[in-house]
């Protein structure tokens, strides 16, 4: 299987240049763009944040590259679940972690790309996301979605794993810590903003250094719950970050969830 190469910020932000006047970004047409309907507000607060909609893609191999998360929210996503990423960030397993050409299988156990990989990928998204939203709310880049306004907010939810040790170490750390204030990152984008391309530059003090107030926390099947209660009291209190727990339904034990699933959902 092919790996996921993520593509220089020059590239994208070109790209996007290019296309956007032609009727599309990243290949995706205009006519599949998102427009909220006149009058209607479906936005929604998670964890204090405003989110135009409640809507965007799950934590999984689509959401690592950054063109990935341009596309989830032209579709229309505004709540943006990042990949989980964890500290074994080299396995050799088949790619990508979910094929399904016919029936879907998936193999997963990591994230495709390295911790900081994906940590660069998510800057990169950022300010892509910020951008579009200046161009638009200027008229400039020929969208008329009304990103600049309450449709465009948006926001990063990132997701962790697997356990409290690798939670921990110094490198899962320095992802977490990149997410809450990614000022270093964002600098470095701008210095090297490229030449022509000034009008898609985003006032800097308009994107801010922090992409992400919440995790989600994605455990495996059987993982004990006292772990689990560790791991978010870490992230709580050592980290100060809000947490969402993704349940494992076999947490409940057997006679609840066949309970959950057949007497109340009807399966």
């Amino acid at each position: 299987m092919a790996d996921l190469i993520p593509q220089p910020m020059e590239a994208l932000l070109r790209r996007m240049a290019a296309e956007l006047p032609l009727g599309r970004c990243f290949d995706l047409p205009a006519r599949s763009f998102h427009r909220a309907p006149e009058g209607l507000d479906l936005g929604v607060l998670f964890h204090g944040e405003r989110a135009a909609n409640a809507l965007g893609p799950a934590a999984g191999p689509q959401s690592q590259l950054a063109q990935n998360i341009v596309l989830s929210y032209l579709a229309g996503g505004r709540v943006m679940e990042l990949k989980t990423v964890q500290i074994n960030d080299e396995l050799q397993i088949p790619r990508p972690c979910i094929d399904a050409t016919n029936v879907g299988y998936n193999v997963e156990w990591s994230q495709e790309l390295k911790l900081e990989a994906s940590l660069r990928e998510y800057h990169k998204a950022w300010v892509l996301l910020h951008a579009l939203r200046a161009r638009d709310a200027a008229g400039q880049a020929g969208l008329g979605l009304g990103l600049g306004g309450p449709n465009g907010d948006f926001l990063f939810d990132m997701s962790v794993g697997y356990d409290l040790a690798g939670i921990r170490t110094p490198r899962v750390r320095a992802f977490i810590d990149g997410m809450l204030d990614a000022r270093k990152g964002l600098d470095a984008i701008f210095d090297g903003w490229p030449a022509g391309l000034a009008p898609w530059r985003p006032e800097r003090a308009r994107v801010p250094d922090r992409l992400s107030a919440c995790i989600t926390l994605s455990t495996f099947h059987g993982c004990p719950a006292e772990e689990i209660e560790r791991i978010c009291e870490h992230l709580l209190t050592d980290a100060g970050i809000h947490v969402v727990v993704k349940l494992n339904p076999t947490l409940l034990g057997y006679e609840a969830v066949r309970e959950l699933l057949c007497e109340r959902l009807g399966y």
